[in-house]
């Protein structure tokens, strides 16, 4: 679970979801079963992912910036 990594489409799918949670608890009379539509709200607020993290496997050189001192200036 990775938290505010979302996507658009996803955000959409899961407040739809919701949604489809609650009418059905409403249209059924079963309002216990709204309490289920919680967890999705949260989980859509948060922006959680439910996917797994992806390892590229790329490596990144880090290179040392040198400071002014070290540069050479030139007067003129």
């Amino acid at each position: 679970m990775k938290p505010f990594e979302l996507s658009l489409g996803t955000l959409l799918l899961r407040f739809y979801l919701m949604m489809g949670v609650v009418i059905l608890a409403g249209f059924s009379g079963q309002w216990w079963i709204a309490i289920f539509a919680l967890p999705i709200l949260i989980s859509a607020m948060a922006g959680i992912s439910l996917e797994k993290d992806k390892k590229d496997g790329k490596v990144i050189a880090i290179k040392k910036m040198e400071s002014v001192k070290e540069q050479k200036r030139e007067v003129i």
